[in-house]
């Protein structure tokens, strides 16, 4: 086919976000880490959220969505893209990447893959779940474990979010768990979780948000949910390594996760072994 001529570009990996306002620059870190290790790679990153992209721009941070990145390497020629599922759980964002990936394999001859989202395979979400318990068993009463939320039950992803929840909850009596919104909102359980803390010594529970980069939810949602529970316990919100906000993506077992997807990804595409050199 003489089309494939122009194909002639090698292969590009695409980190598909929701994006953040705040902390963007922490996934331009991922972006760094995964060209580090593949260097003769084209690496770029496609953002979900319209509202994000809008508010990066207006700060002269421009980024684009997965169908404008596609188009864009399916145009410069690539024969191979990757396409890497940042997203912690299968859920709307996560699904919506997958739909356009496989749009995109109609027309493009490009050979275009999708990575699973990253809490997908069980050992793998186990050894980031026990490694997450482990971090945190010292220091409180009571760990209030915070993700953003599914909004669908039949959702592919609220399985996952459900399977996270019991298995902190079964690996620590003192973990607890809600959400931002959709299933099991932090609104309902408000209550249960003043139950839990009520009792003659003033309980510590630490807040510990099962976000990636925790940009706008840790600066709004978690201090709302400190404020709303301050009355009846110390409430501490779980900090990094270097005292900034905790987040997913500072974690070595997740961003093994997401470098081990990329590597079975690529191996499915089928790379050439001078593209696999690590740097």
């Amino acid at each position: 086919m003489k089309r494939l001529r122009h194909y002639n570009q090698g292969t590009a990996i695409v980190l598909s976000c929701f994006g953040s306002v705040v902390a963007q620059q922490r996934y331009q870190d991922l972006i760094r880490q995964v060209q580090k290790r593949y260097p003769q790679t084209e690496v770029r990153i496609a953002v979900s959220s319209r509202m994000v992209m809008k508010k990066l721009a207006e700060k002269g941070e421009a980024c684009q969505h997965l169908p404008a990145v596609l188009a864009s390497l399916d145009m410069a020629g690539y024969q191979r893209i990757l396409v890497v599922s940042c997203y912690l759980f299968p859920t709307d964002e996560h699904k919506q990447a997958g739909l356009i990936v496989e749009g995109f394999q109609h027309f493009s001859l490009s050979a275009i893959d999708f990575t699973p989202a990253i809490i997908h395979h069980t050992h793998r979400a186990n050894d980031l779940l026990a490694a997450l318990n482990r971090r945190f068993e010292q220091g409180s009463d009571i760990n209030l474990f915070v993700h953003h939320g599914s909004p669908y039950l039949d959702n592919p992803g609220h399985q996952a979010i459900s399977y996270c929840d019991t298995l902190l909850s079964q690996l620590s009596a003192k973990n607890l768990s809600c959400s931002l919104e959709g299933a099991m909102p932090f609104e309902l359980l408000k209550s249960a979780i003043e139950h839990r803390a009520s009792g003659a010594a003033r309980p510590v529970l630490r807040i510990v948000p099962l976000l990636l980069v925790s940009g706008n939810h840790f600066v709004n949602d978690m201090a709302e949910i400190q404020a709303q529970l301050s009355d009846v316990c110390d409430v501490q919100i779980a900090e990094g390594e270097q005292g900034e906000a905790f987040h997913l993506l500072a974690l070595d077992e997740v961003t093994d996760i997401i470098f081990k997807q990329i590597e079975q990804g690529l191996t499915r595409l089928k790379v050439p072994a001078e593209e696999l050199h690590c740097g």
